[in-house]
């Protein structure tokens, strides 16, 4: 339930997307099947191979956050499946390349009013905000758009 929220959330028409921290790429194998374009990435080397083992065909990469991607590779990003504090370092730490991402669909695992905090302050605007249950527990899941300023 909490992934199909989060796939979603994703744009209707949206004709690239990166999966950032993919898991074994169920997301991705999802919105690989609606036309998007994917790249699935994960940080962790046996993460990857993880990956690309049960995802033959997409564009796997290793590597942390958006650091994979060049400037303007894809329209938007989903970052699903960490913490808050996580999704916000690596949106901290990309700002040249969250510049020019049309949205993002972030899903924090913890913490997600300290990122819709750490968001409003850092300039993004939020679309859409969602609340999906799986077994129990409770997720938060954002469509937001970057900074106009690109601060």
């Amino acid at each position: 339930m909490r992934l199909r929220a989060v796939a979603a959330m994703v744009p209707e028409g949206a004709g690239s997307v990166a999966d950032v921290g993919a898991g074994d790429g169920q997301l991705s194998r999802e919105l690989a099947t609606r036309g998007c374009r994917v790249i699935a990435t994960e940080r962790t080397a046996a993460s990857f191979e993880r990956l690309r083992d049960c995802s033959p065909g997409l564009d796997c990469r290793l590597g942390d956050g958006l650091t994979v991607l060049s400037p303007s590779e894809v329209e938007g990003v989903v970052l699903a499946g960490m913490g808050g504090h996580t999704i916000s370092r690596i949106l901290a730490t990309s700002a040249e390349a969250v510049r020019t991402l049309g949205w993002l669909v972030l899903q924090p695992q913890q913490n997600p009013f300290q990122l819709s905090a750490w968001l409003n302050g850092a300039g993004f605007h939020t679309l859409a905000a969602e609340q999906a249950v799986d077994r129990g527990r409770w997720y938060t899941v954002l469509l937001v758009k970057p900074p106009d300023d690109g601060s």
